[in-house]
């Protein structure tokens, strides 16, 4: 009954989340019946019905692909698209069939659907209206064995179909292309500003981060105050061109940064550093003031050919005893330039200098509060986290937060066996380096943990000359690598491994911040492993390492609660030594923690990997055992009484051989809590006691 009930409803659901192809199936057999056949005005009130019926689901199937969103509606496309293509073929029915004038419809409803659908979609809509096609033709239009207008009609779709499946692509990887280019000019033309400016290094990372965005800020109010020294400067003394050229930072190249001019002819450049009058400026560090110059000259190289200026003025912008650019001014008529106007420009530079300086100023402060935030956060995280792998999952978001990556990965080194495990890895191919475990070698990580010391020292890394792991298990395609030692207390207890495609991801910038955050992680996992094994020896059983007392009583409430919820058995054992008084009495103690420990090894050998182990005092153990009725309790505990009983002790007074008692009792077979289970197991114990030991006895 429960399997039939099960089935309707999985029908049931499988309907609603599908009902459009179900109601384009339906539609699909009227057009094969040629419900849809015949003049227009033969329509009667069942077309109509059908007609509001398809518009009702095509509505509500069309909401709920709004809903959803591209990447959750892949079936809701084939849907709509079917839905579609059946109600093509109905106008065409209406208008006459396959040959009527109206049938263009059907090409064109095919090619929109393979050109806005999805690729696996809309080739799957083309074969949809292909087999479409072809059901009609043999029920309804068939004209004995003449199959030329079928394959016609049947080769048009295919064409439609994957010429705009063809054409859309490529339109779309075109705009792509062209989006991308344009991303990657906008973002060169801002380090390059940056480096003229000498802000900080622009970016290198995907996507719009924090430090772009402060970039383009502290760049458009640089630029905003060139642009009116430069307006005021072209107003007041009356300037046909007033330009301010910046040397480019890896090149002797000049580039313009801001101009105010009345021609039409300024050349794009970059411009030779030693080029003309400007080149002359840079190369001199000195003012340059021509005047009485012939129209046409061409020593302008600002100018596209040659200038009608007759007067030019030249001014190198100096900081920190370096030329850094070169502001010019000219003008058309023959009006020489004063020492009072070239104090002026020297002035003009001065300003300019301010700005700069002020920004650099200002986006050092954003970049160390943004620095101080993302440790701070990340000290939160680390903080709140107790167990290892918490400690983990805190540490590489906060290093993301810091210098986005493409792979990271935490390894661990014991000095004892001089070998590096790899924790945890995330990102690009992290699955291929599950578990690697290896000896110390001449990698990077391994040497980054010899020399507690960051690698490599540039932070770029080339697979062919250089090992993260080994050579067998090396990173592929990465440009960039940090390797950061994890130290605590001058012990390098792993690394933290962060990589990325693109090249400079690890500069100066951010590497003084992870090696930060790499010091909190080390000491945050310390703390992990001293809380964990705080934890053990607060719930374990040093001499046996089984839970204890308290931490059994507590594990079995949890397990009964978890019974009594899903209506499942929970069996316990209760075990004891026999004679143990004796052992201890006759070999000594030591030799009784031996058989004490033996006997807790074999418990935790022979129960399953949901089965919890404890010892309860003494030499009584517990064994709670999940989902497992009496018959398999007995079981198991047989098995620990023949290995108890197989065992055999050596002592300074000869060999020992042991036996056990084993108590066994079921919820709900013989308690309803967690105090009648023990009491009922334990009763069990005493009376294989009673019953001669070495036995197993039920409650």
């Amino acid at each position: 009954m429960t399997t039939l009930v099960h089935a309707a409803l999985t029908f049931r659901r499988t309907v609603r989340a599908s009902y459009g192809f179900v109601a384009a199936g339906v539609v699909t057999l009227l057009l094969l019946l040629g419900l849809f056949r015949g003049p227009l005005e033969s329509l009667q009130l069942e077309h109509g019905l059908v007609a509001l019926g398809w518009l009702a689901i095509f509505g509500a199937r069309l909401a709920a692909r709004a809903r959803r969103g591209a990447d959750a509606a892949k079936w809701l496309d084939l849907e709509l698209g079917f839905l579609l293509l059946v109600a093509a073929h109905g106008v065409v029915q209406v208008a006459g069939g396959l040959q009527s004038e109206l049938y263009p419809i059907v090409y064109v409803t095919v090619a929109l659907l393979a050109s806005f659908a999805r690729q696996p979609i809309g080739i799957a809509l083309v074969g949809v209206a292909a087999l479409l096609e072809a059901a009609v033709y043999f029920f309804c239009e068939s004209h004995g064995d003449d199959l030329r207008p079928l394959l016609l009609h049947l080769a048009f779709i295919v064409c439609f179909g994957v010429m705009s499946l063809l054409f859309t692509r490529a339109e779309i990887a075109r705009v792509r292309e062209r989006s991308r280019r344009e991303l990657e000019g906008d973002r060169a033309k801002i380090q390059q500003e940056s480096r003229m400016f000498r802000l900080v290094s622009a970016p290198s990372a995907d996507g719009a981060s924090d430090e772009e965005r402060l970039i383009r800020s502290s760049l458009e109010e640089v630029r905003h105050q060139v642009y009116h020294v430069l307006q005021l400067l072209h107003r007041t003394l009356d300037l046909h061109t007033c330009v301010l050229l910046m040397r480019e930072e890896a090149s002797d190249r000049m580039r313009i940064v801001e101009l105010i001019s009345d021609s039409e002819h300024i050349a794009e450049g970059p411009f030779d550093a030693g080029e003309g009058a400007v080149g002359a400026v840079y190369k001199r560090q000195l003012p340059m003031n021509l005047q009485n110059l012939k129209p046409g000259y061409k020593g302008l190289c600002y100018y596209e050919g040659p200038a009608l200026v007759r007067a030019f003025l030249g001014v190198p912008v100096v900081e920190a005893g370096a030329v850094r650019g070169v502001l010019c001014a000219d003008r058309v008529d023959d009006r020489p330039f004063t020492e009072r106007e070239e104090a002026v420009l020297e002035a003009s530079i001065a300003q300019i200098l301010r700005a700069m300086e002020n920004e650099r100023i200002f986006m050092q402060l954003e970049h160390t509060k943004r620095e101080q935030t993302i440790l701070h956060r990340a000290s939160q995280r680390l903080g709140a986290a107790l167990d290892e792998e918490a400690v983990i999952e805190a540490g590489l978001e906060a290093a993301r937060d810091v210098a986005p990556f493409d792979f990271a990965a935490v390894t661990f080194y014991s000095p004892k066996d001089r070998k590096h495990r790899l924790r945890k890895a995330i990102g690009h191919a992290a699955d291929v380096f599950e578990g690697l475990t290896f000896r110390d070698n001449t990698s990077l990580t391994a040497m980054a943990v010899k020399n507690r010391h960051y690698l490599p020292y540039r932070g770029l890394f080339d697979a062919r000359q250089q090992v993260v792991f080994t050579k067998r298990m090396n990173l592929r395609g990465m440009k960039s690598l940090l390797i950061l030692p994890l130290i605590v207390r001058e012990d390098a207890i792993g690394t933290l491994v962060l990589a990325a495609h693109r090249p400079g991801a690890f500069g100066d910038a951010v590497r003084p911040t992870l090696q930060v955050l790499a010091n909190q992680l080390a000491v945050s996992l310390a703390n992990a492993k001293a809380v964990k094994r705080l934890e053990e020896m607060a719930t374990t059983d040093g001499l046996t390492g089984c839970l204890n007392k308290r931490a059994f009583l507590e594990e079995l409430d949890n397990k009964l609660r978890s019974a009594q919820r899903f209506g499942r058995k929970l069996s316990l054992i209760v075990t004891d030594i026999d004679h143990f008084k004796s052992v201890n009495d006759t070999y000594g103690h030591a030799t009784g923690d031996v058989v004490i420990k033996e006997l807790g090894a074999i418990l935790r050998r022979v129960k399953r990997e949901t089965d919890i182990v404890a010892r309860f005092g003494g030499e009584e153990f517990c064994v709670l055992c999940e989902e497992t009725d009496t018959e398999g309790a007995v079981l198991l505990a047989e098995r620990v009484r023949e290995e108890l009983g197989n065992s055999v002790f050596q002592s300074e007074l000869g060999k020992l051989s042991v036996t056990a008692s084993l108590g066994v009792a079921t919820y709900p077979d013989h308690a309803n809590d967690s105090a009648q289970l023990f009491e009922a197991s334990d009763k069990a114990l005493y009376a294989a006691k009673h019953g001669g030991r070495n036995q197993v006895r039920t409650a």
